[in-house]
């Protein structure tokens, strides 16, 4: 896998006109292959990328948002509320020294953030991010309800009962918007299966599987 994604890594560097900065990609490969990360992993990088191969041509500034991928999660702690901000930081860090300018180095730290999930997204490229980010609602239901398991088994360390107390208002959150996506693309491809899965889960989670 890492052959494949560091081919991507590179050339996705190549389309800012400098080379990838050393050391980073294996810095990200240790990050996301931490034993703690059973969802948040490269593999999710590897599925976000391929989501956004498909509706790249949606982004203003395509390369930024895929830089935004890699980034977006290099930050993972489920012990800390502020891994979004930290993983922005880096990437802003990396961009700004691998010479590209302030204004991109911005722009890719704000797309990362906008992974909260938190407030309504206003920019056409952060709400591209975010539409691939939650691509995995609309899965199919093999690769959701193992989404979910793997979300459990990275917050082991939270007691039952508060953990489904705390999941189901999250999943809540998100059923309760008019939209899960932004982008019309992803609603006709994702939008109807996420809420049947997220129905289900907020069923089972509250102990009616029914």
């Amino acid at each position: 896998m890492t052959g494949c994604l560091k081919d991507r890594w590179q050339e996705v560097w190549r389309k800012f006109h400098v080379e990838a900065p050393p050391s980073v990609f294996d810095e990200l490969v240790r990050a996301y292959s931490a034993a703690d990360r059973f969802y948040h992993n490269l593999t999710h990088i590897e599925d976000c990328l391929a989501v956004f191969t498909r509706t790249s041509s949606l982004a203003v500034h395509p390369e930024e948002v895929e830089l935004a991928i890699w980034f977006h999660d290099a930050v993972y702690d489920t012990h800390r509320d502020d891994n979004e901000q930290k993983s922005a930081d880096w990437a802003g860090e990396v961009v700004s020294q691998d010479g590209l300018n302030e204004n991109a180095a911005a722009r890719v730290s704000a797309l990362i953030l906008a992974t909260r999930h938190l407030v309504d997204i206003g920019n056409a490229d952060a709400q591209l991010l975010a539409d691939v980010d939650l691509s995995i609602f609309g899965a199919n239901a093999d690769a959701f309800w193992r989404y979910e398991e793997n979300i459990r088994q990275e917050y082991a360390w939270v007691p039952e009962s508060v953990f489904r107390r705390k999941r189901g208002e999250i999943l809540c959150g998100f059923l309760s918007r008019p939209h899960i996506y932004y982008h019309e693309q992803y609603r006709d491809a994702f939008e109807r299966k996420a809420r049947l899965h997220l129905k289900r889960a907020v069923m089972k989670l509250s102990g009616n599987s029914s």
